[in-house]
């Protein structure tokens, strides 16, 4: 392992060679407090390359700031807890994780269930199916006891934040105008896409809900957490409100963004923490690339 100053030398010889490597894996314990100027000082010689950061649940939550002052939009918590029910299964989506950002495609909610796991795609056509599919998630998530009720009672709420996202955050105006007011009767015309996906593998939830706006912007979802996180206000643009709860009540948020096309929002909640709200969560922020 590079010290920052190797690190720092080594830059310049890599650009000249043109060596852009896609992904550095950076711990918290470095930046952003240690270290402010680290990932401009990387950027400076190797513009392309994009950055994951690692926090240990054992350690402080960094303040998000600086990431979006340095646009850093993927942080994983890397869990030292031994209540873990397979830590190998947390190293395989670690695996996947860094996989899938160094060949640009973004996370689904199959990277977070176990291999094999059923998951259900239901296509949103009218306001009025919002309970049935809270409904069709609590029951699929089958046992008993209060950590399953938690997990139901979670699912469930993040079940409506999302719908109500979809369907009333995000269509917009070109001139940034809400086109639909939240609560009233809605149908989905057939040209929009709206989907919700879920799945239970007996100790994880996936969801994600994608529409065909593509009306959010990284830097805008970026702000949004960073602002409710740092300064504990929630900030009302891009949604902020539901995209604050959804990434407040799931273990780890993912967001991929096509500008004018689509939006997917996603993530997981595990058995484990169905009964905590767990103060420290990560984030992927991700967008098409483009050729």
């Amino acid at each position: 392992m590079l010290r920052v100053e190797e690190l720092f030398e080594a830059m310049p010889n890599l650009a000249r060679k043109g060596i852009n490597p896609p992904l550095f894996i950076i711990s918290t314990r470095l930046y952003p407090e240690k270290a402010p100027k680290l990932i401009e000082k990387i950027r400076k010689w190797l513009p392309n390359s994009d950055f994951l950061l690692i926090a240990s649940d054992s350690n402080a939550f960094p303040p998000l700031q600086p990431l979006v002052r340095d646009n850093v939009r993927h942080l994983i918590i890397n869990p030292e807890s031994t209540h873990l029910l397979n830590i190998d299964r947390e190293s395989a989506q670690f695996r996947t994780v860094v996989t899938k950002l160094i060949e640009g495609r973004p996370l689904k909610i199959c990277d977070y269930l176990k291999p094999g796991t059923e998951t259900y795609e239901f296509r949103v056509s009218s306001s009025d199916q919002k309970e049935e599919l809270i409904a069709g998630l609590e029951d699929l998530i089958s046992g008993s006891g209060p950590e399953i009720e938690l997990l139901r009672q979670k699912g469930a709420l993040l079940v409506d934040e999302m719908f109500e996202n979809a369907l009333y955050g995000a269509p917009h105006e070109k001139n940034g105008a809400s086109i639909y007011a939240k609560g009233q009767l809605r149908q989905v015309d057939s040209k929009e896409n709206i989907v919700l996906r879920y799945g239970f593998d007996g100790e994880c939830i996936a969801m994600e809900m994608e529409d065909s706006w593509g009306s959010l912007s990284p830097d805008a979802v970026l702000e949004c957490l960073a602002t409710n996180h740092d300064s504990h206000e929630i900030c009302e643009e891009a949604g902020g409100r539901g995209l604050f709860i959804i990434w407040r009540f799931l273990d780890h948020l993912h967001v991929h963004i096509d500008p004018g096309r689509q939006t997917v929002v996603g993530g997981q909640v595990k058995l484990v923490t169905a009964e905590n709200l767990i103060e420290k969560k990560g984030f992927h922020i991700t967008t098409c690339r483009t050729n």
